[in-house]
């Protein structure tokens, strides 16, 4: 795994992790691996090829609003409206894009707890889209740190998150090692705020599955 971060102009960017993301600690692992260039960070918005060859399952993407001025994270699927879990929004690809490309602002949309096994979405009251058949699944967290905004997004599917072909970062020593400092633990930034084991050196003990 490179650990270069790209620069808007040359060449394309790296996958900064490639994995599941489960928990909220391993999303601020994945955030504080990012800051300190363990992982590449993306820098700058994805042009059409990349997002056609790179935005896959497993792939997962770290960057900061004001490094890489992205205010609205773009791939071009489409996706239903947002499902809360946790910490994190979900999203499920849709098999129609008529509704055109679909971007990412790090706000819920809508929270629909009976969503997680539909194969049909409702749009609009005359209207139905129906989900991809073994599309990817976008999951999505945003934190606040020192007047810096990170937006992690990753993507898998179904079949590789039952099989558990995609590993966490926990299966990282280099990742591991990293400490989480405070300034990514504030509160605020959390519907559920992880809770620091104090006893285990700082390390974070999630309080939610998701």
């Amino acid at each position: 795994m490179s650990t270069s971060t790209s620069h808007p102009g040359t060449s394309s960017p790296d996958i900064p992790f490639h994995g599941f993301v489960e928990t909220t600690a391993d999303a601020l692992r994945l955030i504080q691996a990012a800051r300190q260039g363990v992982i590449p960070r993306i820098t700058r918005r994805l042009n059409e090829e990349e997002r056609a060859t790179i935005v896959r399952s497993g792939a997962v993407f770290v960057f900061s609003v004001e490094e890489s001025g992205i205010r609205r994270w773009t791939e071009g699927l489409s996706w239903s409206a947002s499902r809360i879990a946790g910490n994190f929004l979900l999203y499920r690809e849709l098999a129609s894009r008529n509704s055109g490309r679909t971007s990412y602002t790090g706000k819920a949309l809508q929270s629909d707890s009976a969503f997680s096994r539909r194969k049909v979405v409702p749009k609009e009251p005359d209207s139905q889209v129906m989900l991809k058949q073994d599309g990817l699944v976008k999951k999505t967290i945003t934190v606040c740190a020192d007047g810096t905004q990170y937006h992690l997004i990753s993507y898998y599917t179904d079949d590789d998150f039952r099989s558990k072909r995609l590993q966490r970062p926990i299966r990282r020593p280099d990742i591991m090692a990293l400490g989480i400092p405070a300034d990514l633990l504030d509160a605020s930034n959390f519907r559920y705020p992880p809770r620091v084991d104090v006893n285990g050196g700082g390390s974070i003990v999630d309080m939610c599955v998701q």
